[in-house]
């Protein structure tokens, strides 16, 4: 009995597993020299919203990304979300600027919100290349029961050294929205709206091409050649 009991526990376990998988799905975007892939069963990307592309630019409108916080309690709302970026071939990443905007309602000299995230880059076949930064908020502050915005900004200088042969990379944004209240009567509300406006931008360059494959490419190497071939002939 012990056995068929742990059996029927390992096939729960698969079913589960093989369910998960069919509800999971790649989804790819195609830019102008990049290509975007993310998973589109990740909690973070139903939050952030659906994702779609135009040139080296990711947007997202976010459905589901909200703090909303009154008489005396609070709340907070977490999401991650991750997606891979390859450069097309012959092409370099050169940087990456993201902007989040949203908007906020206070009521009350207790109300309060808060906006906070990470932005992170890494190399998908070698994660000790990678980097990190917070992201910038601005616009917060202003309590006056009206709807006011707020913006959130990130980026990476991807032209240095360590990311010369990158050609692939998984960039993730974690963003926390947190709505607090003290007493009866007050309100405090926040929404994260797009993801840049809302935009991930990349921006790439065409990697130089070696001077001898450029010369063989034009057939001036071959003239080169042929002249040395020939001077050696009179001598």
């Amino acid at each position: 009995m012990a056995i068929i009991s742990k059996l029927r526990e390992v096939t729960a376990l698969s079913l589960i597993s093989a369910c998960t998988l069919c509800n999971a799905a790649t989804v790819h975007l195609a830019g102008d020299t990049v290509d975007f892939y993310y998973d589109n069963a990740q909690p973070g990307m139903s939050a952030y919203g659906p994702l779609s592309a135009i040139g080296n630019s990711i947007f997202a409108q976010s459905v589901n990304l909200s703090a909303d916080a009154s008489n005396g309690s609070s709340v907070s709302t977490n999401a991650l979300g991750s997606i891979t970026i390859v450069a097309h071939s012959g092409y370099s990443f050169d940087s990456m600027q993201v902007a989040q905007f949203g908007d906020y309602s206070l009521n009350g000299a207790g109300a309060s919100i808060n906006v906070s995230g990470t932005l992170s880059v890494e190399d998908s076949t070698n994660s000790t290349t990678s980097s990190s930064n917070t992201l910038t908020i601005s616009g917060l502050g202003i309590n006056d029961s009206q709807t006011h915005e707020w913006q959130a900004t990130a980026g990476f200088d991807l032209s240095s050294t360590m990311w010369n042969s990158v050609s692939s990379i998984e960039l993730s944004l974690d963003t926390l929205l947190s709505a607090s209240t003290v007493a009866n009567g007050e309100f405090a509300f926040t929404a994260s709206k797009y993801v840049g406006g809302g935009m991930v931008t990349i921006e790439t360059s065409v990697v130089p091409v070696p001077a001898a494959v450029w010369l063989f490419g034009s057939g001036l190497l071959g003239l080169a050649g042929v002249a040395r071939r020939s001077d050696k002939s009179k001598s």
